[in-house]
């Protein structure tokens, strides 16, 4: 009988505490990583935010330099090369195998007259396109 131990037995004491020690060091462990995993949250959450407003100031200035670029094209890009494309016209007329190729570009001499018109579409041959004016 005396190999039998009872349930309060240091032995068995010992492997309580033991027990207890155990679940409080992984509690510990499992509150820390919490507290790791809500850090690394955060964080990431504030990355992402700076991110997003440098992508909308960089947004915001490439559409003004896109205006820009667009506004100089109408003013001088455009009547230039609605110029050079009369002149290309007009040698058109002195040589019939250069209008056949330049028909190809441009289209028949009459599309360039309704290009040319205030309802003339985008993606007619000749036309420039036009953007509307700033807000």
């Amino acid at each position: 009988m005396d190999s039998i131990d009872s349930p309060l037995s240091g032995s068995a004491l010992d492997g309580a505490e033991s027990t207890h020690r155990e679940l409080q060091t992984l509690r510990l462990t499992v509150q820390i990583t919490l507290a790791a995993l809500v850090i690394l949250a955060g964080s990431v959450g504030i990355m992402i935010f700076r991110q997003v407003s440098l992508l909308r100031r960089q947004t915001d200035a490439t559409t003004r330099q896109a205006q820009h670029v667009s506004q100089i094209f109408e003013s001088t890009i455009g009547p230039q090369a609605q110029a050079f494309e009369k002149l290309l016209r007009e040698f058109a007329e002195t040589d019939p195998e250069f209008k056949t190729r330049i028909a190809r570009f441009y289209g028949p001499p009459d599309a360039t007259q309704a290009a040319k018109a205030p309802s003339a579409q985008m993606g007619t041959p000749g036309a420039v396109p036009q953007t509307p004016p700033n807000p």
